[in-house]
């Protein structure tokens, strides 16, 4: 017996969909289910327009599979908003869908609104969305990696309850003053980081990073610099294009890294 799931979202008019399927199918976009050890029984997804500017996602699984959803790619597709709501076709209630990772990059969002609890969403990929003007995360307490970056129109970022995040990328996006402070201020991580398997570009290696080069830092607002200086105490990486004054921060507590070369001969200058 298959249980089926349902969510909608908006596009752009006249958008034609790319071709989407189950991964092992080799599609551009794709769903990824956990079906090691269970024999084909009729799990299928698909992607259709209910109008001209609205689609709707389907899932359908065999119970006997695992509820955690591995991954959904749904990218470079002209999706305008992202509310997460997620419907159980059995009984037409809200549920959560069990995802882990989700790639919305490169998209034409407006906003992403993740207003229910999240339980298993360790992964958010929202790079590239251009338009995109807000992020709202409710509560996803498995959250380690959100990716923001090349999101210039980005004015605020709500990051809820979330105390597991290891990575925020938020490269070129711009960041005006009152963003970075409501950005690092709704950022409350838990974890200090001393060595890692994940981020080798640099002397020390690490598993905790915040980017946030392509905005110009405003050093002299103390609840940004407190916060940087405290990640920075904590061990975590933080990638700045304007180094802070020594009054604030020492060079000691970041002279371990570069801020002026590009991602491609970093690995270089430092192997």
């Amino acid at each position: 017996m298959n249980s089926r799931i349902q969510t909608f979202f908006k596009i752009i008019k006249e958008t034609k969909l790319l071709s989407f399927d189950l991964k092992n199918c080799k599609s551009f976009n794709y769903v990824l289910l956990d079906t090691k050890g269970i024999p084909y029984s009729g799990n299928s997804v698909f992607l259709s327009k209910q109008m001209n500017d609205s689609c709707v996602l389907e899932i359908a699984r065999d119970e006997r599979i695992p509820a955690i959803i591995p991954e959904i790619k749904l990218s470079n597709q002209n999706i305008l908003t992202w509310e997460d709501l997620w419907i159980s076709k059995e009984n037409n209630t809200l549920i959560d869908p069990f995802v882990q990772r989700l790639n919305l990059q490169k998209n034409r969002l407006i906003h992403v609104n993740m207003n229910l609890h999240r339980e298993e969403l360790t992964h958010l990929n929202l790079e590239g969305n251009i338009n995109m003007r807000a992020v709202m995360i409710f509560s996803a307490p498995k959250l380690e990696v959100l990716n923001v970056s090349n999101c210039p129109a980005l004015d605020v970022i709500n990051l809820g309850e979330n105390r597991s995040i290891k990575a925020l990328l938020a490269k070129n996006c711009n960041l005006s003053p009152q963003a970075q402070e409501r950005l690092l201020r709704d950022f409350r991580p838990t974890k200090t980081a001393s060595s890692n398997v994940e981020f080798r570009l640099f002397k020390k290696e690490y598993e905790t990073i915040v980017d946030l080069r392509g905005s110009e830092i405003d050093w002299s607002n103390r609840k940004i610099a407190s916060k940087i200086r405290l990640l920075l105490c904590n061990n975590w990486l933080v990638l700045w294009d304007n180094p802070p004054p020594v009054t604030i921060i020492p060079p000691h507590m970041y002279a371990f890294f570069t801020t002026n070369l590009e991602d491609s001969l970093i690995k270089d200058y430092y192997s």
